[in-house]
């Protein structure tokens, strides 16, 4: 595959439009969550840091992750792996991956795609791990993707999915709810596979299935950047008029002047499958 160019796979299978128009469209509204999680988190360790130690990184190994958003992940670890490294990185819209582009131009280890994890354009037995990151849950038909997975898996391989749990972030709905009554449940969108039921997917598909979490939570200071995060989110976006933004940020502000910063607890982990069902 040709680092320089993302390469089209056609007939994305049940590719959900909304999301690839609007919601990933670009990297505009994950570029929102990561920076909140980056700059106000309360782990000892980086999110970057605790996926790389989880990844089978070695000589002559072949990656393949699914759904990789702005690539965020690879960017920051990208002088950490061998020279004799290949990934590819996939992504069902094109506009997410106008950073990787940049990013791996020069950098003939890592290999991109536009690809539907339904129907992902490979052959069995490639590739020695697959990650799946806070992904998954947008998929429509999770077992689909979970054969995919296990099928292109060597039969040592192993895939690394990331999600949160059913309570990441509960703070922030209860925030919501009390700036505009309209909110009710959620604004994350984990709830379809998440760390209370993932292993029951997972478990169809792979023999061993182990549970690593991310010890996190987030003390939030800064009003803007936490209005920003709540309207990249789709939930807020459909409820909200744009022009109650501003309103948000006050009100986040408020709660900050009083506190000193915005406590919101975090359930976020990983799985770690194995031994993939053919």
């Amino acid at each position: 595959m040709n680092a320089f160019n993302p390469i089209l796979v056609e007939d994305n299978y049940n590719d959900p439009k909304y999301l690839s128009e609007h919601q990933y469209g670009d990297a505009g509204n994950l570029n929102a969550r990561i920076d909140i999680h980056r700059r106000f988190s309360t782990a000892d360790q980086a999110w970057h840091d605790f996926v790389f130690e989880h990844l089978p990184v070695r000589l002559g190994v072949q990656g393949l992750a699914l759904g990789c958003g702005n690539a965020s992940q690879w960017r920051e670890n990208q002088a950490r792996f061998p020279s004799d490294f290949h990934m590819v990185l996939s992504e069902f819209s094109y506009g997410m991956l106008e950073e990787p582009v940049h990013a791996f131009r020069e950098d003939e280890r890592f290999s991109l795609c536009v690809m539907d994890a339904q129907r992902i354009a490979f052959e069995a037995n490639q590739f020695d791990f697959v990650t799946a990151n806070h992904m998954l849950y947008h998929v429509p038909d999770v077992d689909l993707a979970l054969s995919e997975v296990a099928r292109v898996l060597k039969p040592e391989g192993m895939l690394m999915a990331a999600t949160n749990g059913e309570r990441h972030m509960v703070e922030l709905d209860e925030l919501l709810h009390q700036f505009d009554p309209r909110f009710e449940g959620e604004h994350v969108m984990s709830g379809v596979f998440n760390l209370q039921n993932g292993k029951n997917y997972l478990k169809e598909w792979f023999e061993d299935i182990e549970i690593i979490l991310y010890p996190s939570d987030l003390l939030v200071s800064d009003a803007k950047l936490l209005a920003d995060y709540a309207f990249s989110m789709p939930k807020v976006k459909d409820l909200f008029s744009s022009d109650q933004k501003g309103a948000l940020e006050a009100f986040f502000q408020a709660r900050m002047t009083k506190t000193g910063s915005i406590f919101i607890a975090k359930q976020t982990g990983l799985f770690i499958a194995s031994k993939p069902r053919k």
